[in-house]
């Protein structure tokens, strides 16, 4: 049984999480943690853990911290989990390069999942978004994706990471976020929507002369996100200090 402590137990992932942490046979909930002064601080979640602001003693009584919680938050409770040796798999995103330096240091002394989608069919996308990339160096690229009237960040984490993958790919150099104004050749342009309860849609798009193609996955629920995230909480267990990613726990070249 993998004792688990959810951060930001009351958020949009975090409540799907913790249901899914107290429905499965090798999960226990440890600990459920939000920011203090949050409303439903003290209710019992699977009758008998308590909702608490106490980080230190929830990390502790876990042998894994999962946290969705906000960027500030997972770096205090990252320092915490090194310092009590405990692995951590976070889907967080909007770190800065400063807090970004900090897990990578951090992975030094635990085992660390960091995914800034756990979803498999958006690691699927990537790995197509790197096959298309290298396949049509000719082609323009945009990446255009949609959430929530409430998300933080903007462009996400994933659009982020696509961008990588077909720059990492070759051909394609420099960034445009939100395009005005003519394209310049070789660059990737991001473009970002808000609004309503979309729960997430990426699309990449190869715009080349007389042909497209457009990649597109799309979220309908996020409870896909929430078993690709305990699926890390259980590779992280198995596994010696290091910054892991989903290409990791899912295991395909």
């Amino acid at each position: 049984m993998i004792g688990v402590c959810v951060s930001g137990a009351r958020g949009r992932m975090g409540r799907m999480l913790t249901d899914l942490v107290l429905s499965a046979e090798d999960l226990e909930l440890s600990a459920a943690l939000e920011r203090p002064g949050h409303s439903e601080l003290g209710i019992l979640l699977g009758g008998r853990v308590k909702l608490s602001d106490r980080a230190r003693a929830g990390i502790r009584r876990a042998d894994v911290l999962l946290d969705f919680s906000l960027p500030d938050a997972v770096l205090d409770h990252l320092e915490i989990a090194v310092e009590l040796e405990k692995p951590v798999v976070t889907g967080t995103t909007g770190f800065t390069p400063d807090q970004q330096k900090k897990i990578e240091t951090a992975s030094d002394r635990v085992p660390l999942v960091l995914g800034s989608n756990m979803s498999r069919g958006i690691y699927t996308l990537n790995r197509l978004t790197r096959q298309a990339a290298r396949a049509l160096p000719d082609h323009d690229v945009e990446i255009v994706e949609a959430h929530h009237k409430d998300k933080a960040d903007s462009p996400s984490g994933t659009a982020l990471q696509l961008a990588k993958t077909v720059e990492s790919a070759g051909g394609r150099q420099g960034r445009v976020y939100g395009r005005r104004g003519r394209r310049k050749e070789r660059e990737v342009g991001l473009s970002a929507v808000r609004g309503g309860d979309v729960v997430g849609e990426h699309q990449v798009m190869f715009l080349g002369p007389g042909e497209q193609i457009i990649l597109t996955h799309r979220a309908t629920t996020r409870e896909h996100f929430c078993r690709g995230a305990l699926a890390a909480v259980r590779f992280v267990t198995t596994r010696a200090p290091g910054l892991y990613t989903m290409a990791d726990v899912i295991g395909e070249d």
